[in-house]
């Protein structure tokens, strides 16, 4: 039976609530994801359901559940810069080691899986069926070059969700830089107006510059003192809302692409705050299977779009592709359910025999890379990082 007692003592109340908060924010993007990338045919006549329909959509902000992924990992990050004692060439190589390790296997495990369902849905792929990006995203050519950049994270056409890895890896790289900035209080207000108007420049965001504005903001969550007061957490659940739904409302204006995410990293900043600062617990971040899912995150963030194809092959091979693209409510249930608990058993699978060990590993050889052969006993090995069953990095 589920255990739906709180996971930790109240002194680590913030690893597992924003461990608990990456899971959710996952399971939007997969079920944004599901209604988003396949065009089914409009059947709600009715102006009220239609409502309904845009304010249900729109709850699943799969963009906006990405900003809170990378003002998440700003936070936790600069949490671990903050923890050491001086950011020596030593301790920063360690940074990086680390990163790797906890970053790369599962990026090739997924770049293999999505060229598989690139070849299972390639044969299903008819004009109009599939969002614009993801048809051309499948009708893309296997190369030795793309395969190669794929495996680096330069090139993301193989699997969609890997651009927000290739952000990851570029700001973990510029990182340390970043928790420099602002850390510096003469620096920091200048630095956060700088990428605030940086963020707002007309560059397309497939070069990640909208973003650091996200890891900056996040980076400073460590470094201010705890919020007081009785309004913060209706300042949380408001920034919330925002993060959710700003963009079905300032659609209505035209508004462009990067000011949402502008909008989206200050709503995700006000939340992430809350939760690690305040002490407040939140009961649906505390239990153990909304921390089970965060510590799952990184995998379904990677994996669930191959498998959704993988599904939506096999169930319009079944049903036919009229009666999916007819029913939209129904498939979308249907794909959602049956896409959640796949991509949650597979993703239990790599986080346990992929993701934890190498994790552990590098973290481990980071730690000798910190500490330096001369510090370390003579003919003793460093005592290995635990297992953390709560694992907030990504």
């Amino acid at each position: 039976m589920t255990n739906l007692t709180p996971v930790v003592e109240d002194k680590h109340l913030y690893v597992a609530q924003l461990t608990s908060l990456r899971g959710l924010a996952c399971l939007v993007v997969l079920v944004g994801h599901v209604i988003q990338v396949i065009n089914y045919h409009d059947s709600l006549l009715n102006p009220y359901l239609s409502l309904a329909d845009n304010i249900i959509t729109a709850a699943f902000n799969a963009q906006g559940a990405v900003l809170l992924f990378f003002v998440l990992s700003g936070c936790v990050l600069s949490l671990s810069l903050k923890n050491l004692s001086n950011l020596d060439p030593r301790q920063i190589l360690s940074f990086y080691v680390k990163r790797v390790f906890r970053l790369y296997p599962l990026l090739w495990l997924a770049t293999g899986l999505a060229m598989v369902s690139m070849v299972v849905t390639k044969h299903v792929v008819e004009t109009g069926v599939f969002a614009a990006w993801l048809t051309r995203n499948l009708t893309t050519s296997f190369t030795t070059s793309h395969t190669l950049m794929s495996l680096s994270g330069a090139y993301t056409r193989y699997n969609g969700p890997m651009w927000s890895l290739r952000v990851e890896l570029l700001y973990s790289a510029l990182f340390p830089a970043i928790y420099l900035l602002v850390k510096n209080l003469r620096l920091r207000l200048w630095v956060l107006a700088f990428l605030t108007g940086f963020a707002l420049l007309p560059i397309p965001s497939q070069l990640g510059t909208a973003f650091a504005l996200s890891f900056a903001a996040g980076a400073l969550i460590p470094l201010l003192p705890a919020p007081s007061g009785k309004l913060n957490g209706g300042i949380a659940i408001a920034a919330l809302l925002v993060l959710l739904y700003d963009r079905l409302i300032l659609s209505q204006f035209g508004a462009p692409e990067r000011v949402f995410d502008v909008v989206e990293t200050a709503a995700a900043f006000f939340v992430v705050r809350d939760v690690f600062a305040s002490g407040r617990g939140y009961r649906v971040l505390m239990f153990r299977p909304t921390a089970w899912l965060g510590e799952l995150s990184f995998s379904i963030y990677l994996l669930h779009l191959p498998i959704l194809l993988i599904v939506f092959t096999a169930v319009q091979g079944i049903t036919g592709l009229p009666v999916l693209l007819n029913n939209p409510v129904i498939s979308q249930l249907g794909l959602a359910a049956v896409t959640v608990a796949i991509t949650v058993v597979v993703s239990a699978f790599t986080f346990n025999f992929v993701e934890l060990p190498i994790h552990n590993y590098g973290r481990r050889l980071g730690k000798r890379i910190a500490l330096g052969r001369d510090n370390q006993a003579d003919g003793q090995e460093l005592e290995p990082a635990r297992a953390a069953r709560v694992v907030p990095l990504r």
